[in-house]
């Protein structure tokens, strides 16, 4: 094959692209496939996918690893760079491992340079999309454009930050993440997105290998290079020449497939299956990734509950987190990946937001706000209070009924019954007014959110206090006053030390 047949090239690249994200007997099954169709085009992609295997894709290495190439192989790139090494080729592109030589100081850059006799309009003006899109980027968990020119033979190229890194799959099973961590580090990845989302731009394939996370457990998002801005139509440019648009199989988000127009919701749906991944360690679909049958399998698919799927999975790799998928997570995971992109959350901002609610036991976003649920979850993030009060209406209900047994088996004294009856009976309505005071105040405390302001917070946890104190728990109330005053802080209300005072003295008097 000659390198300088493009639209060879772009059909050989656009079915690496297809059956690389498949694995195992599936990727065998494809090849097998189209070998029936056009053995030479199956062998060619055979190839790739061996090359791909040895350098683990384009941007995905470790520095140590990188094999050295013939000297007189490098390309020129002039400008003060200076090529060290291939560190990835693709149908396309080449990546090289460069080093600035300005100022006296190097600074190593990953650069993408186009193929000899790739350079068709086509594939020129996605290149220079991806350049005006790299511009208007400057977020620390994007990989940053360092420089932009042409090579003295004509191509053109992008000088990257070098990331040294793994994809955020490999990594998180590599390092041992547990669940809190994969759910932070995910949270990263969306702050990043949200940050390509407000300069317009969707990445449109996000996967692992566009994630890496360094040795310091930081993210790093990669690769735009079928990336669009919102309002301009460029869906073009990631069409082939064969007609087969350019994208991950295993990734891409329903309307991506069905060729829709893509807006940020293809990315929060690429954000939801990563996080499946990580927190499963599958895939939510289990797609064939031929391209003539795409269609069809997303309009059937059906994602499983991530606790289910880890069920289903428990005999082949224990997941360690099963039993804590289930409810929240099981519904901001659906969420992200509803088949309606309409249905799912609305920026990768708020995504990433209900995941740290999660992780602070507040109520998440994706679920219906009722009070039960917020109550629930503010007995979660104050267990000590909530058990003693609870212990304490248990004890106060029991000792009723008791109370009330001794009153019906006492036939001998009915009249004395009568009184103990009504005395019981008011002292019932005394417990549940109290009780429902206490619900009351606890709920208002549960409404307030983190950021309110202390006052408000103090004087919610003054309201607990003197409810705690009107059921008779001494201790506990002074536990919630002193909760009061700390929320106060150095904020002074004089009415509220006034209330905090009186309710200390008569705490004293108890």
């Amino acid at each position: 094959m000659s390198t300088a047949d493009p639209a060879r090239w772009a059909r050989v690249s656009a079915e690496f692209d297809r059956i690389v994200e498949l694995e195992g007997d599936a990727r065998e099954a494809a090849l097998a496939l189209l070998a029936e169709e056009e053995a030479a085009l199956a062998a060619e992609v055979r190839a790739l996918i061996a090359a791909d295997a040895q350098s683990d894709g384009l941007l995905e290495h470790r520095e140590e690893t990188l094999a050295p190439i013939a000297a007189d192989q490098r390309p020129e790139l002039g400008g003060g760079w200076r090529v060290i090494e291939a560190i990835g080729r693709g149908g396309m592109g080449e990546v090289w491992l460069a080093e600035s030589l300005g100022g006296g100081v190097g600074h190593r850059a990953a650069v993408k340079l186009l193929k000899r006799g790739m350079d068709s309009d086509a594939l020129l003006e996605r290149f220079l999309q991806e350049r005006r899109i790299l511009a208007r980027l400057s977020h620390p968990a994007i990989a940053g454009m360092l420089d932009a020119g042409i090579t003295p033979d004509g191509r053109p190229f992008l000088a990257m930050e070098f990331i040294r890194g793994e994809p955020i799959t490999a990594y998180a099973r590599r390092a041992g993440l547990g669940l809190t961590a994969r759910i932070r580090l995910l949270a990263e990845v969306a702050d990043a997105v949200d940050h390509a989302h407000r300069q317009l731009v969707v990445h449109r394939d996000l996967k692992p290998g566009n994630v890496l996370v360094d040795e310091e457990g930081k993210p790093h998002l990669l690769d735009f290079g079928i990336a669009k801005v919102l309002g301009e139509d460029t869906d073009q440019l990631v069409v082939t020449a064969t007609g087969v648009r350019v994208l991950s199989p295993a990734y891409a988000a329903p309307e991506q497939v069905r060729g829709e127009d893509v807006s940020v919701a293809a990315d929060v749906y690429g954000l939801g299956v990563l996080l499946y991944e990580l927190l499963t360690g599958r895939l939510p679909h289990q797609r064939s990734g031929r391209v003539e049958r795409l269609a069809q399998e997303i309009s059937e698919e059906r994602a499983l509950r991530p606790s289910s799927a880890v069920s289903e999975a428990a005999r082949a790799q224990a997941v360690p987190w099963a039993r804590r998928l289930a409810g929240d997570l099981d519904t901001i995971l659906l969420k992200a990946i509803h088949p309606e992109a309409e249905r799912r959350y609305a920026s990768a901002a708020a995504l990433a937001d209900d995941l740290r609610r999660y992780l602070s036991g507040r109520p998440i976003h994706a679920r219906p706000d009722r009070g039960w649920y917020r109550f629930g979850k503010f007995l979660s993030r104050h267990r000590l209070a909530t058990v003693v009060t609870g212990a304490s209406l248990v004890l106060l209900l029991g000792t009723l009924g008791w109370s009330l047994g001794q009153a019906r088996t006492a036939h001998s004294e009915a009249l004395a019954a009568r009184a103990l009856l009504r005395q019981q009976a008011l002292a019932m309505a005394q417990v549940e007014a109290r009780s429902a005071t206490l619900a009351r105040a606890l709920d208002e405390l549960a409404g307030i959110d983190a950021r309110g302001s202390p006052v408000a917070r103090a004087r919610a946890w003054l309201r607990v206090a003197t409810a705690l104190a009107d059921a008779g728990q001494v201790d506990s109330a002074r536990r919630a006053l002193a909760v009061s005053r700390e929320q106060a802080g150095a904020n002074p209300d004089p009415v509220l030390e006034r209330a905090q005072d009186q309710l200390e003295s008569r705490l004293a008097r108890r």
